[in-house]
């Protein structure tokens, strides 16, 4: 397990997600990432999208 101390942009809309994230489902929660406030992209937590 890793952790990234760098900041995410969401790669759809190149938004910045904020550095303390509130998980949106289990996945989030278990292997981290986002999922975007602005166009709802779900990303890993490097930032690249998840399909």
């Amino acid at each position: 397990m890793s952790i990234n101390l760098n900041t995410v942009y969401c790669p759809v809309c190149k938004k910045q997600q904020p550095k303390i994230r509130k998980p949106k489902g289990w996945k989030e929660i278990l292997w981290g990432g986002y999922t975007c406030e602005n166009c709802g992209c779900k990303m890993d937590k490097y930032g690249k999208e998840r399909k």
